[in-house]
């Protein structure tokens, strides 16, 4: 078993997939062209798939914020529809996708989509980021499925009593690897009660929990993030829609959930239905978003500040601002 270390589970696996397929980057702020902001420097190469917007486990600061959302799930048929249109449009291009939440395993289409994935894209990429409090209750065709579809196995290990040893043995019985996030944290915490079980013997390792800092005045320079965000390109597909970074996809719920004013309009997103070529993904990905205006795109810890103490949330707003 491997295990890699993380600033954000999230983020580390959809950039290291290589979601996005970005070229030429002008990541140097004295190379910037504010006059040339829409120079095309990404291409729609793959994306995160937003299979449900809800979790079981209701971690604290939550980067898609799942603690906030609704429980909502791409259906089969939707998921057909588009990735279909989407072959139509391009059908030399492979797409490689993550299967992300909110938890994927909780959507109860999952294995058909993960087949379907591989009918339509079969030489590409696929992972799978799940929390793993699940797994031990998941099928055999679940685990066939993954075998069949040759998706990488990636689970987030939170500091919660979950029988890992099991989960490991079912993978070993299907020959799947399966790699490791783990979240640094003093304490082992029990899944049901939610209360600190003893302390963490693990404790010295894994990734810093901390979260992504939003801004709530609109006052962050979206040009300038054209260029320097390190979510750029870390593309997420939801709600039949394709979006510039998975925080654009899954604001809605914090939006909702805290009645803000933070405008989601249609330059945010592109409707896969209503494309008529695939260059005009790749040009809304490589145009900036007034919706960047929204998020400081980075981490608490990016700026100094000290690591978080992973835990359970408490749907306040000062855990994302």
């Amino acid at each position: 078993m491997k295990r890699r270390d993380f600033i954000c589970g999230l983020s580390g696996l959809l950039a290291g997939f290589c979601i996005g397929n970005m070229v030429n980057i002008k990541a140097d702020k004295q190379k910037i062209e504010y006059k040339n902001p829409r120079q095309r420097d990404i291409s729609l190469g793959g994306f995160g798939i937003a299979i449900s917007s809800h979790c079981n486990l209701n971690c604290k600061g939550c980067d898609v914020y799942s603690p906030l959302a609704k429980k909502e799930f791409v259906t089969y048929e939707q998921f057909c529809k588009d990735m279909e249109k989407l072959k139509e449009l391009a059908p030399d291009r492979e797409f490689d996708t993550v299967f992300i939440g909110g938890e994927p395993l909780l959507n109860p289409e999952l294995v058909q989509i993960m087949y379907k994935t591989k009918e339509l894209f079969p030489n590409a990429k696929r992972a799978i980021l799940t929390n793993g409090t699940l797994l031990n209750k998941m099928g055999n065709n679940f685990w066939q499925a993954i075998k069949d579809t040759n998706v990488k196995f990636s689970i987030t290990k939170y500091p919660i009593n979950i029988d890992f040893k099991s989960i490991e043995e079912k993978a070993k019985e299907y020959d799947i690897e399966i790699n490791y996030d783990v979240v640094k944290s003093d304490k082992i915490y029990d899944l049901k009660t939610k209360k600190i079980l003893n302390e963490n013997p693990d404790k010295d390792n894994g990734f810093e929990w901390s979260k992504n800092i939003l801004d709530l005045s609109g006052s962050q320079d979206w040009i300038e993030k054209r260029f320097t965000c390190p979510h750029r390109g870390i593309v997420s597909y939801a709600r039949g829609n394709i979006y510039y970074c998975y925080v654009h996809a899954y604001i809605n719920a914090f939006i909702d959930y805290f009645k803000v004013k933070i405008p989601i309009t249609k330059d945010d997103y592109i409707k896969i239905a209503d494309a008529k070529d695939i260059s005009e993904f790749d040009d809304f990905l490589s145009t900036p978003k007034q919706l960047c205006k929204y998020c400081k795109q980075c981490h608490n810890i990016c700026y100094g500040d000290e690591p978080l103490e992973w835990g359970f949330s408490k749907r306040k707003i000062t855990e994302w601002t």
